[in-house]
């Protein structure tokens, strides 16, 4: 069972000295056998951002589009939504990589499934464990996309005006759509099904970028990029024993209580923490950075970038926000006038047809989503103290170490993103840190991984004592991934709603008195979804004192 190679990584193989693996810091090519071989950096650009688009680039990007595809089918009037999925489908059919195999073989291939069902375990969207909070409205989605038909507009809105399920629904209507054909059982499998072939997905990307970094050994090299970054956390542990201390409840009190809000007006969610929390959003923004972080050196995939993100867009606006800024930055690295010409190629300009319903679709009703810049909206001393804290434990610790072994444009420019992120705020649970540093954090996690590969007899002083400090920093991280992998261990699992609707849900849910809902429900009729959207069969949501009690068993603990 082998990982299979294009011939130029074959070449490789046979030629070492010749890997595009490392270069010096002043950029010139070294023999990493070679006396010099101590002072140099990793560069992760030439090693990994140079793969021409393939079947996986068209898989992913395929498993990224179904959704907007089903939301037109569904919720559009016949001629637009004829002609926007017309636009995704020609898009799709014009981006690169048709001509190109399957990068993986079929051993890799079926590892990376099998791992995929394993890893979609803790997402929460089965209930056959512990799920966390989010699913109570998330399941109350689910089952109004399985309850009826589309749009889903619920009555009750006061002044005649009713209310538009307006929400990133590309995690949910493939599974929706099940639960139309077959009830909300057959929905949550379905649900569960997706997740598992999106982060499937994951996993092959980090498969080839393995791959890329070191050929000789590919399982090995796997093996760690998959690990580093299923686990990948701040420092989050560190901050939460001094607190727990203060308040007297004890230093691992955080133990089945999770602890990443720990700096409260801000926080980046830990690729566990994400995956029991935020699943819908994880996926597609580790989807785009990863196809971002592997292609963007090649003219073809910026012909065609414009529809992975459109429709990345779909399933979340502010995660896969995160990977479009490292696409500009990409863009920014590279001769302006060809990535301006590459920019308005027909697959990019067919993918901004596909997407402008969508992102109508996504903004009605916006305005009253809280947000502003931090400074405005908190005293600024102690907001700009708790900001570098922040910043210093969730970010600074791994890229000022990787950065001694590892160099690389879009390192750099993900770098820089997370540590400006917390400079604004939006949402009620503040998304741009929480959702818009998924995909900055996908980067700096591969770049960890990358410099955990080297060979510490290769290495200089300085190389072996920040590679010495990953590996204090990983430990300490994995410390901080356990304790939100606790909650699985220590809460009791909960079962799912099967007749509360998403007001219902908001009502009853514990975040009912901390959020006013306006990131899931919109007013409507809006006017600027009127024009195209399907008529809506509007349904009743009983009043708060007719309300059933959605989980009559006590729901989330």
């Amino acid at each position: 069972m082998t990982f299979d190679a294009p011939p130029h990584l074959r070449a490789l193989r046979q030629h070492p000295a010749e890997r595009p693996l490392r270069s010096d810091s002043a950029g010139g090519g070294a023999d990493a056998h070679g006396p010099s071989a101590a002072s140099s950096r990793l560069d992760l650009d030439a090693a990994v951002g140079n793969t021409a688009p393939d079947r996986l680039t068209l898989v992913v990007t395929t498993y990224l589009v179904l959704p907007g595809l089903l939301f037109l089918a569904g919720w559009a009037e016949l001629l637009f939504g004829l002609l926007a999925g017309a636009a995704g489908v020609a898009a799709l059919l014009l981006a690169p990589g048709w001509r190109r195999r399957w990068p993986l073989g079929v051993g890799a291939t079926m590892l990376c499934l099998a791992l995929g069902m394993l890893w979609a375990a803790p997402t929460g969207t089965h209930h056959l464990v512990y799920s966390t909070a989010d699913w109570q409205v998330r399941d109350a989605v689910l089952r109004d996309l399985s309850a009826g038909p589309w749009p889903v507009v619920y009555e009750g809105g006061g002044g005649g005006r009713h209310w538009l399920l307006r929400a990133p629904l590309g995690f949910f209507l493939p599974a929706g759509l099940a639960g139309r054909l077959a009830g909300f059982g057959a929905a949550q499998v379905a649900l569960t099904a997706w997740a598992a072939l999106g982060l499937a997905l994951v996993l092959a990307l980090l498969a080839t970028l393995a791959r890329a970094l070191d050929p000789g050994r590919p399982w090995r090299a796997f093996a760690l990029v998959a690990g580093v970054f299923a686990g990948f956390h701040g420092l989050d542990i560190l901050p939460n024993i001094g607190l727990d201390w203060v308040w007297g409840t004890g230093p691992l009190d955080s133990w089945g209580r999770g602890g990443e809000w720990w700096a409260r007006l801000f926080q980046f969610a830990g690729h566990v923490t994400a995956l029991l929390w935020a699943p819908n959003h994880a996926v597609p923004a580790w989807l785009v950075s990863l196809l971002v972080l592997r292609h963007w050196r090649r003219p073809a995939f910026t012909r065609g970038a414009a529809l992975p993100l459109a429709a990345g867009a779909f399933w979340s606006p502010v995660g896969v926000a995160g990977a479009a800024v490292l696409a500009v930055a990409a863009l920014l690295r590279r001769n302006a006038g060809a990535a301006l010409r590459a920019s308005f190629a027909p697959a990019n300009l067919l993918a901004l047809g596909f997407a402008l319903p969508l992102c109508l679709y996504l903004v009605a009703g916006m305005g009253t989503v809280p947000h502003g810049p931090l400074l405005w909206t908190h005293p600024p001393l102690p907001a700009v103290g708790r900001w570098a804290v922040f910043v210093a434990l969730e970010v600074l610790c791994w890229a000022g170490l990787a950065a001694v072994l590892v160099r690389g444009w879009l390192f750099g420019a993900s770098v820089a993103m997370l540590c400006l992120l917390p400079a604004y705020v939006f949402g009620p649970g503040n998304e741009m840190t929480s959702r818009g540093g998924l995909a900055p954090l996908a980067v700096l996690a591969v770049a960890v991984a990358s410099a955990l590969l080297a060979a510490p007899a290769r290495l200089s002083r300085a190389q072996r004592l920040a590679r010495t400090g990953l590996l204090a920093c990983a430990a300490l991280a994995a410390v901080g991934s356990a304790t939100e992998f606790s909650l699985l261990l220590v809460k009791p699992r909960w079962a799912a709603s099967e007749h509360c609707s998403v007001p219902e849900a908001a009502r009853q849910s514990v975040f009912r008195d901390t959020t006013d809902w306006s990131h899931y429900l919109a007013p409507w009729p809006d006017e600027a979804l009127d024009v195209w959207m399907d008529e809506a069969e509007r349904r009743p949501a009983p009043p708060a004192d007719r309300s059933l009690p959605c989980w009559p068993r006590g729901g989330v603990s």
